[in-house]
């Protein structure tokens, strides 16, 4: 397998909590990653205080604006280098950027979606004004402020599956039903009753139907259940288990290739002292690495 290029992002501005910008440095030393293989960006908005002001329904608008061009434009580079990409950030916010930058690559790209958080919010849906909880939203154009503009090629939304779902507020369900796309959202409850294995089956029906020929996995720990992950900032209870992910990672050869995938939401001023949600974080990227594979 190609050695995949590394970009860490350290940002919390899209979820508004202090800890997650901590998570790619600790994350990536714990990796033992040689620096030819990673790229950190660093925003110097991000040592700003956090506040709850808004501008255009968004807080701290300006540094997610910042941090989504500059991703966008970073991954869209890297993806020429025909390496797989693992981005770790960082709050989920960072996806706008990620996504955005593989569109420039490829259009028809599958996006799985592992996240207790449906993150399709616009800033009139969103009861936060937490950018963390837009990107999709805005990488298929439906919001109203310059995150639109962000994606110079718009995410189809036939081509999202959400994995985990269980915590998705009222205006994002009406959002995912205009869009004919209710059938492609998974909750942790089905997975529950059917299993992740029949979930990943249909998945990939899904995907074969629409001819899609990579995959991008945008991968939230909170999609797991907090007795499994607890160091995330959005806990949501009854979510997947170990198991559940361990049928999911098992799966996911049987998809399109994946050729890049996000990390985000590990807060390590929520860990314990014996740091076990980030020793769990690094099992499970060295598991999701191993699945990679070129442009």
């Amino acid at each position: 397998m190609t050695t995949p290029k590394y970009i860490g992002l350290p940002f919390r501005s899209g979820c508004n909590r202090e800890g997650a910008q901590l998570a790619p440095g600790i994350l990536c030393e714990m990796l033992g990653l040689d620096k030819s293989d990673w790229r950190f960006l660093h925003f110097n908005s991000e040592m700003l205080p956090l506040t709850d002001e808004q501008k255009q329904q968004v807080k701290n608008y300006d540094t997610v604006l910042e941090m989504s061009r500059l991703l966008r434009d970073t991954v869209a580079e890297e993806m020429q280098n025909d390496r797989p990409l693992v981005v770790i950030g960082g709050d989920h916010s960072i996806a706008l950027g990620s996504i955005a930058g593989i569109l420039q690559r490829t259009e028809d790209v599958a996006v799985v979606w592992f996240d207790a958080h449906g993150d399709i919010n616009t800033e009139k849906s969103s009861p936060s004004a937490n950018a963390h909880g837009m990107p999709l939203a805005a990488l298929m154009g439906l919001c109203a402020s310059g995150l639109n503009d962000i994606a110079t090629v718009r995410l189809k939304p036939e081509n999202v599956f959400w994995v985990g779902a269980r915590d998705l507020d009222d205006g994002e369900k009406q959002i995912i039903n205009s869009l004919n796309i209710s059938d492609h959202v998974y909750s942790s409850a089905f997975v529950r009753e059917h299993g992740m294995a029949a979930v990943m089956q249909n998945i990939r029906r899904q995907m074969e139907e629409l001819k899609l020929s990579s995959l991008h996995l945008s991968f939230d720990i909170d999609g797991m259940d907090p007795s499994v992950v607890a160091a995330t900032g959005t806990r949501v209870p009854q979510g997947l288990t170990q198991s559940h992910l361990d049928d999911f990672i098992a799966a996911l050869p049987s998809l399109p290739s994946m050729r890049s995938f996000d990390f985000v939401e590990y807060n390590p001023l929520m860990d314990d002292e014996a740091q076990t949600t980030a020793h769990w974080c690094v099992s499970t990227l060295s598991r999701l690495v191993s699945l990679l594979r070129c442009p």
